[in-house]
């Protein structure tokens, strides 16, 4: 690369830039000043001179032309009384403020918003700042403003803070969001767990998932039919005595009471001997054993069930006062169970086992267990029993019966839990 070096004669008229016009006549001190103003004058930010009062000496180029005016306009004047402070009197007081500072030999800096004309602007902010300069002795004798036009800069911090607050504002929106999403769930899953305990409350676990699974519900087609069949169940009536003549006089809340404690009792005998409570109705108790998980020893839980409730009723009119007796038939045969309808679903059972079982109850005897030959023969030798022999069943003609009277001495009756 050829470096082409231009001469300066000391004929010729020199090397002009603006204002300033170097000569080769110049001496070192000379030259040395012009290129010192060359440079100030060429530099884009605002730079300057100031004596120790804050009157003006020198200011740049650059400063002069963003404002329009001339150095000779302002040379000796007060720097905060230039055109660049007429934004406000808090802005001129301020940088009073900070030239008494720099004065006594402190390093000031802050931002200011000052007038300008540059680029279209009426006002642009500055990160202005006054350095102290000392002579030998460290007295102040100037002070050197600068200021560089920062408001780009600011617009941009301003933007990014805004855009930082949307996203911080967007991001609580989200965490609220999520965290009212969350508490739905909760609440849904809640919701969902209570009316799945209500659902089995009321239903077996297998109907009760095969119930859930059914698109008909909420069709308005004819649903489809859930049933199976069982070969061997034993099917328990139980029956209060003589129940009407015993609640009159008293008030629905009172009859309810009773029952309610009467039956939750039943209701922990059937989930202690695994039968399946199938439903109430007024002081009638129904429950089967073997279904709808069928059981071999279906028979010997409804027994011991029997034996508990009649044991369960005993401790009851102890506590309460009360000389209520049952009436409770057994059977043993096949039945179908499942659920029909569109509504308010309960499992129930059909067959004549169902009819028979119902049977052994409406003709039993008061405060005994009455169960048909089916039942006594599934038994075995773990009960006691008793013959009562032939008796005419409506519907169903003359059946051969017997009543459970107790636990042979093999057996240990289930623990009493009330």
């Amino acid at each position: 690369m050829t470096i082409t070096k231009r001469r300066v004669s000391a004929n010729s008229e020199g090397l002009r830039v603006r204002d300033v016009t170097l000569s080769a006549s110049d001496d070192f001190g000379a030259k040395q000043e012009k290129l010192a103003r060359i440079m100030l004058d060429a530099m884009y930010q605002f730079v300057g001179l100031l004596d120790v009062h804050g009157n003006m000496l020198e200011i740049n180029r650059a400063a002069l032309e963003a404002v329009g005016i001339c150095m000779d306009d302002i040379r000796g004047k007060p720097f905060w009384e230039a055109r660049w402070w007429d934004i406000s009197g808090g802005t001129r007081k301020m940088l009073r403020e900070l030239i008494l500072r720099a004065s006594q030999g402190e390093f000031v800096r802050c931002d200011f918003e000052v007038y300008g004309q540059s680029m279209g602007e009426e006002t642009i902010i500055v990160d202005f700042s006054l350095l102290p300069i000392k002579d030998s002795d460290g007295n102040v004798v100037f002070l050197l403003p600068e200021g560089r036009n920062i408001t780009e800069k600011k617009r941009a911090e301003e933007a990014i803070a805004s855009k930082n607050e949307e996203l911080r504002a967007s991001g609580e929106l989200i965490r609220r969001q999520r965290d009212e999403l969350q508490e739905l769930y909760d609440r849904i899953v809640s919701e969902q767990k209570l009316s799945e305990r209500l659902l089995l409350n009321l239903l077996p676990y297998p109907i009760a998932e095969r119930l859930k699974t059914r698109a008909d519900l909420i069709a308005n087609t004819i649903p489809e039919i859930i049933a199976d069949s069982f070969p061997a169940v034993t099917v328990l009536f139980a029956d209060i005595v003589a129940f009407s003549r015993f609640s009159a006089g008293m008030s629905p809340e009172q009859l309810v009471t009773i029952l309610n404690e009467v039956f939750a009792e039943f209701d922990t005998i059937a989930d202690d001997r695994g039968l399946e409570k199938i439903k109430t109705i007024g002081d009638a108790y129904m429950a089967a054993a073997g279904l709808p998980k069928p059981a071999e020893d279906h028979a010997i839980r409804a027994a011991h069930m029997a034996l508990d409730m009649i044991e369960a009723l005993e401790l009851f009119n102890q506590r309460r006062g009360f000389e209520l007796q049952m009436r409770i038939g057994l059977n043993s045969g096949p039945v179908v169970a499942g659920v029909i309808g569109k509504r308010k679903f309960i499992y129930d059972l059909w067959g004549d086992a169902v009819n028979t079982a119902s049977r052994m109850e409406s003709h039993g005897v008061a405060g005994r267990v009455q169960l048909t030959d089916a039942t006594r023969r599934l038994l075995g030798r773990q009960f006691l029993v008793e013959e009562r022999g032939a008796i005419e069943a409506k519907g169903l003609g003359t059946l051969h019966t017997w009543f459970l009277t107790g636990r042979s001495g093999s057996t240990i009756p289930i623990a009493q839990v009330f």
